[in-house]
């Protein structure tokens, strides 16, 4: 097996782990949508927002992301909206750490029994992820056209 092999597969598995992130926080936020919602309403940053909405725009950001990755022709937006996402999340979390009493946490599932210090780490190693996958496509897309 060569070294393209192995690098093929390593980003195959990555790209794995962003879409799997996605579909599964999708999936867990939408089954738990009122405790989600109920979160974000004891969040500092969205006691004047209609949460619901900003609940159901995270959730379909987040179902958007694994649909984008699943063609090859949308698939460098969809680490692009991955970055993003989760530099918003990242940046949400920080601003919460810092000035808020009341740390809310609404992630769901499994990522919900991480620590804020893990959070943070995750989310900067799936940032990190989703632009490694972001600019190793444009520059196969940079290449073929």
């Amino acid at each position: 097996m060569t070294f393209r092999y192995k690098h093929s597969y390593a980003l195959t598995f990555l790209q794995s782990l962003v879409f799997f992130l996605f579909l599964y926080s999708g999936i867990t936020k939408t089954i738990g949508f009122g405790l989600f919602v109920n979160a974000l309403d004891k969040s500092l940053f969205f006691n004047d927002f209609n949460t619901r909405f900003i609940g159901i725009f995270v959730i379909a950001a987040e179902f958007a992301i694994p649909v984008l990755l699943f063609f090859e022709s949308t698939a460098l937006y969809g680490y692009l909206l991955s970055f993003l996402l989760l530099l918003l999340f990242t940046a949400y979390i920080l601003l919460m750490f810092l000035l808020s009493p009341f740390l809310p946490c609404s992630c769901g599932g499994l990522i919900e029994s991480l620590s804020w210090r893990q959070h943070i780490f995750f989310n900067l190693a799936f940032m990190a992820i989703s632009l490694l996958l972001f600019f190793n496509k444009n520059k196969k897309k940079t290449v073929v056209q």
